[in-house]
């Protein structure tokens, strides 16, 4: 209901209908196949039709289903249409909203632009504080920050925060739906870590910024080549662990997220695997270099490693 679904009455009686594109038909019927075990909808329930659009000098298909009248729609129109015309039950939205719904809305009225840097969600036929509430619902609920833009649509342009929504929603996502996610990126990283080799190349010296303590702990001779070594481990196990699977990606977001930031310059020289996957980690999550960097050394700080890594100043 928040996308492309709406109600009508028929004789008094609400029915529920929701119409797509024509190219997207494949999801129509996901949809359909969602609904179906618990609203009617009849053996000639899916028409097609044309509509001409002006603007443009072209005519679209698009595909609709709609549904018999059924008493369990009967209570979800007082809630949509307590006065006749569309709101949005915030109270209801709050307490039964979850992920699933979230991948719904976003794939009737969302849109993946910038090359992936950024999500709209079409809220401008909200009202201001429905539109308000839906930004808070994200935030406090899922974790994921948007703003209003001037058009009244939720705006999600932070990497980081792309990337969280798209993990959360991505187990959702119908195949004919994929270009409004990042699974053909994802499937292209994945091919490019397992390419990347430990090898004899150019050593990159590489600009990592971190808090005073951490700083302080890694000045000294042979600090490069201990961060290697952690790194080279710690990269693999969070991949693979945790950020190959969308659910577990997006758990490790949220857990990261309120990584302290730095600003104490170092300089370490990375070998080229350790560069190249500390690299496609930060394109894969929206985290920095050096917010990776801090996460594994405040992660191996129990273990007494990173004692060993200062030494004196020759």
């Amino acid at each position: 209901m928040l996308g492309d679904g709406y109600m009508n009455l028929n004789h008094g009686a609400p029915r529920f209908t929701f119409l797509h594109s024509l190219k997207d038909k494949g999801y129509a019927e996901h949809c359909y196949n969602l609904f179906s075990p618990y609203i009617d909808y009849g053996e000639k329930c899916s028409k097609k039709s044309s509509v001409y659009d002006k603007r443009t000098g072209k005519s679209y298909g698009r595909v609709y289903y709609q549904s018999k009248t059924s008493p369990i729609l009967r209570d979800f129109y007082a809630l949509w249409y307590p006065n006749g015309y569309k709101v949005v039950p915030m109270d209801w939205i709050d307490k039964y909203m979850q992920a699933d719904g979230i991948a719904l809305w976003y794939q009737d009225d969302g849109s993946l632009k910038d090359k992936a840097y950024r999500i709209i969600l079409s809220t401008d036929a909200f009202k201001q504080d429905e539109v308000l509430f839906l930004k808070e619902l994200l935030k406090t609920k899922f974790g994921v920050e948007s703003m209003v833009d001037i058009q009244g649509r939720l705006d999600i342009s932070s990497r980081r925060e792309v990337c969280k929504f798209q993990a959360l929603v991505e187990p959702f996502i119908h195949s004919s739906m994929e270009r409004k996610s990042l699974t053909q990126e994802w499937k292209q990283w994945i091919l490019k870590w397992r390419q990347i080799e430990e090898r004899q190349a150019p050593i990159f010296r590489t600009s990592i910024y971190l808090p005073y303590d951490l700083y302080n702990q890694m000045q000294g001779v042979g600090y490069s080549q201990k961060l290697n070594e952690l790194l080279t481990t710690w990269l693999e196990v969070q991949w693979v662990d945790y950020l190959i699977n969308p659910a577990k990606r997006y758990k490790w977001i949220l857990a990261h997220e309120n990584t302290e930031k730095g600003i104490f310059l170092l300089t370490p020289r990375f070998q080229p695997h350790v560069k190249e996957k500390l690299d496609l980690m930060s394109l894969a999550t929206g985290f920095t270099r050096s917010e990776l960097v801090i996460m594994a050394l405040m992660e191996n700080q129990k273990s007494g490693l990173i004692l060993q890594l200062k030494y004196p100043m020759f």
